[in-house]
């Protein structure tokens, strides 16, 4: 029997008119921009009196799958969970909650429901080499253990950045361009490394003209190893006395400089997120001006590279500096993250390049006229039918995740002015938040707006002369 419901399609048996046996359950939901996911969420398996009960696989719509037990629409008993990378767990669980799990190198956790599997596994075989042979093991036990101690705000940092300029139900991988941000934010780049140096710290088997791309990805795992190089490099000169200087060095990096001020989004692309979801929309042919110019100025090198110093002479040579735009407020604009005195010779990646022109933006295209369009031009969410859908989350314990939102705004109460002196409290709250809500998106349409212009008024053409 076919079932067809707005949403939701059934192919499989009945009994007394409800889902009884074997059968598939169809949930056909739609992303943001109207269009339909890859791949919709639907279960395959047995059904007992209109629940999901017996054995049976669900498969979500970002790609990840389970098959294992049911009972009273719960995920119960025995196992496999594939995550959207490919990683393969076996697992065990009691009424939806995770009771044990095992990695594919058989590590077995089933601590508070939380599991810590090959997904946060660190590599540091780089730095490893620089230790004697016989701490080796010691040293990256130790790492293991700070990695475990503070998982939970690892990977909600994690999967906060991954939402960064993109809709709730894009990809959850974070992208280079993410990664870049999570590093400005902690400041790591005050502590005399440049973005481009750390790239190189996780190039891994990426090639030259990969590494520095915003477009590579970057698994939670890759992001913590990289993490532990980096606090190396800053802090094991102050941590030669302690025991296990990996572990110190990558502990005192995550409480002084990654777990006070992640998640606190600086520069000018990712402050307001319907802006960067629409701005990102030109990372292609923005990346396509970066790589020209890194051509032209350092012709003989394969990475894709340029100095601030080169990011001064493209405004020259694109003709794109006036009366507005000087010399002077372009390097304020250039040096607006920096703490310490400028150095026009310091490396750059595409995040610094980007944020530039946007920065750029607001200063070159200070006049632009409202139109009826601008309403248009930022995001919609549609209502979806998720009822009795199992959540995807990035582990198998069901965590939740952020959902995008760089920053909360507490909205003040007071007395509203007005003709009508007999609101509510709960109706002026809701008033100064409508308020508050209309004055944000107008503001966010029209720096989008003097992006565009810029773009395509005056760096896309003048790009397009010079070659």
């Amino acid at each position: 029997m076919i079932w067809v419901s707005p949403g939701q399609r059934y192919v499989g048996k009945w009994e007394h008119g409800v889902q009884h046996g074997l059968g598939k359950h169809i949930w056909i939901l739609k992303n943001s921009s109207g269009t339909h996911y890859f791949q919709s969420p639907h279960y395959i398996g047995n059904f007992f009196k209109g629940q999901r009960h017996g054995q049976g696989s669900f498969y979500y719509a970002g790609g990840a799958i389970y098959k294992g037990g049911w009972r009273n629409n719960m995920k119960h008993g025995q196992g496999k969970f594939t995550t959207k990378d490919g990683r393969i767990l076996e697992v065990e669980f009691v009424d939806d909650k995770v009771a044990t799990a095992r990695s594919a190198d058989g590590l077995t956790v089933s601590e508070g429901g939380l599991f810590v599997g090959d997904d946060m596994a660190v590599n540091i075989e780089y730095l490893l080499e620089k230790i004697p042979e016989r701490n080796h093991k010691t040293e990256l036990r130790h790492v293991k253990s700070v990695v475990w101690r503070h998982r939970t705000e690892l990977r909600l940092i994690y999967g906060f950045y991954c939402r960064l300029g993109r809709s709730p139900d894009d990809s959850l991988l974070m992208s280079r361009l993410q990664f870049w941000r999570l590093l400005k934010d902690c400041s790591i780049h005050a502590h005399e490394l440049t973005l481009t140096q750390i790239d190189s710290f996780i190039g891994g088997e990426a090639s030259v003209a990969e590494i520095h791309s915003p477009f590579t990805t970057v698994h939670l795992r890759e992001l913590l190893s990289c993490l532990v190089v980096v606090a190396y490099y800053i802090y094991h000169e102050d941590m030669m006395s302690q025991r296990h200087l990996l572990a110190s060095c990558f502990s005192k990096l995550l409480t002084d400089d990654i777990l006070p001020n992640a998640r606190k989004v600086k520069g000018f692309l990712f402050r307001q997120p319907e802006f960067a979801v629409e701005a990102l929309k030109y990372t292609e042919r923005c990346w396509e001006v970066f790589e020209t110019f890194c051509g032209v100025y350092m012709p003989h090198r394969d990475d894709r590279i340029m100095t601030f110093r080169h990011l001064m002479l493209m405004f020259k040579h694109l003709r794109l500096l006036d009366d507005q735009l000087t010399s002077t407020r372009l390097m304020k604009i250039i040096t607006a993250e920096r703490v310490d005195p400028p150095c026009v010779g310091l490396e750059i990646t595409f995040l610094e390049f980007f944020e530039v022109l946007v920065g750029c933006a607001e200063v070159k295209c200070l006049q632009v006229s409202e139109t009826p369009e601008e309403d248009q031009v930022l995001l919609r969410s549609d209502n979806k039918s998720t009822d009795n859908l199992p959540e995807e989350t990035d582990d198998v314990n069901g965590h939740s995740q952020l959902t995008g939102k760089v920053t909360s705004e507490n909205v003040e109460t007071g007395e509203m002015k007005g003709q009508d002196e007999h609101i509510s409290p709960p109706a002026e709250h809701e008033a100064r938040l409508h308020e508050d809500v209309h004055s944000k998106r107008k503001s966010q349409t029209h720096l989008l707006l003097q992006f565009q212009l810029f773009l395509e008024h005056h760096l896309f053409p003048a790009d397009a002369l010079y070659k």
